[in-house]
């Protein structure tokens, strides 16, 4: 062991209560910023899971309501639209892995023996459960056969299968959604915000929904996933104008078509929760300063204390830098014992709090608080060079000690 160590050790020995309160500021500094960095992963996590339940490369394609005439189409023309398209789409753009329409109707009246609710209904094919994961709780989702042939077979939201079988399964039972007959196969899962907007809903195979609710065959909106290779942005740009002359709106009529890119989306949400990690970590650094001007005031009252034993120093031949050196041990020393003491009760409060807190307030809004390493290496880096500035100052002051002032202020003394 250094004598400087040494000597820094007898110092905060010798001024204990001057030493915490001196470093309390960098502990209090960090446990915060360990804390804020630990809810905002949490946050993170908890938004981004919702996106799990879509591809991650999937459009969503809304037809609107024409603002602008053209020759084919008044203005105020809704936008529908027609089978085969989802097979045109696939073969005009080959990066198209999943594509279905979606049909709806809203408030449809649905029954069992067990009694009776209220449900948005969806015709989609088996292509849909690619694009959106859903979880299926029991039983299975639609398959491309119960399309083809038409079958009368419905997977069920859990809430709808609450109110219709109470705690049973449902499976295989018969259900009556308006004046037709469908037969149980899955029931969903309802565990999270995303899958929560699914607990009154009937999801039916397009054709049966067509056969027995919309005779026409038209939708208002479908989806489709991309490969990993595709594009989305030129796939959307180039939608846009291949629908539009497919169903005759203008292409810069705004309200004819809406396209959610997902992709898109999860980017701009990950550039959000980067932009609030930037602001975080300048919370932190600030806390970081308040803590910093204390152990450099501390610093400074140290320095004038030891002034006679400085000089005394210098008389028998330390030399400047040994003297700097001298109270920048202290001050690192000091600045890293109470960073370290923030950063293990920050990293065990976060700890707790993910175990113990988010199970019992149970929220989708927060998921997984967590501390990666990358971030205690960070805060360590910053601790050594917060103990660097922090004794800086002072002991370019005690540098430039000389015998003479030291002998004046002890005579004061």
């Amino acid at each position: 062991m250094s004598r400087n160590l040494q000597n820094a050790i007898q110092s905060i020995r010798q001024n204990k209560l001057r030493s915490v309160l001196a470093g309390f500021g960098i502990a209090w500094g960090l446990f915060l910023l360990i804390i804020f960095l630990g809810v905002g992963n949490g946050f993170k996590n908890g938004v981004m899971d919702m996106f799990n339940g879509y591809a991650r490369k999937s459009l969503f394609v809304y037809g609107g309501q024409t603002s602008m005439a053209t020759k084919s189409l008044n203005e105020y023309t809704d936008i529908r639209f027609r089978q085969p398209l989802e097979r045109d789409l696939q073969a005009r753009y080959g990066v198209i892995e999943a594509c279905s329409p979606e049909a709806s109707l809203l408030s449809m009246p649905v029954s069992a023996e067990g009694g009776s609710s209220i449900a948005t209904v969806k015709g989609v094919t088996s292509d849909y459960f690619r694009i959106k994961i859903l979880d299926v709780r029991d039983g299975r989702t639609l398959d491309r056969l119960d399309d083809y042939y038409g079958r009368h077979v419905a997977v069920i939201g859990e809430g709808v299968g609450q109110t219709l079988f109470g705690k049973g399964t449902g499976l295989g039972k018969r259900v009556k959604v308006g004046d037709a007959l469908f037969e149980v196969v899955g029931i969903l899962s309802s565990e999270d915000l995303f899958s929560m907007q699914e607990r009154n809903t009937v999801y039916l195979p397009f054709s049966s929904f067509v056969s027995c609710f919309n005779t026409d065959g038209t939708f208002s909106s479908f989806c489709a996933s991309l490969s990993a290779k595709a594009e989305t942005s030129e796939i959307e740009k180039d939608m846009q104008g291949y629908l539009a002359r497919r169903y005759g709106f203008d292409p810069h009529d705004a309200n004819a078509l809406y396209i959610a890119d997902i992709e898109t989306q999860t980017a701009s949400f990950e550039s959000l929760f980067h932009g609030l990690g930037l602001l975080v970590w300048m919370i932190g650094v600030c806390l970081l300063l308040s803590g910093i001007v204390g152990v450099c005031n501390v610093m400074l009252i140290i320095v004038k204390e030891r002034t006679n034993e400085i000089g005394i120093r210098k008389a028998v031949g330390a030399t400047p830098g040994a003297i700097i050196s001298m109270i920048m041990t202290e001050s690192v020393i000091v600045t890293v014992c109470a960073g370290g003491v923030g950063i293990v009760l920050g990293v065990g409060a976060v700890f707790l709090a993910d175990k113990v807190l988010l199970p019992l307030f149970k929220t989708d809004l927060m998921s997984r608080l967590e501390i990666n390493g990358t971030v205690v290496i960070a805060a360590l880096v910053l601790l050594c060079l917060c103990g660097i500035l922090a004794g800086l100052f002072p002991a370019l002051k005690a540098s430039q000690i000389t015998p003479v002032d030291a002998i004046r202020y002890a005579n004061r003394e």
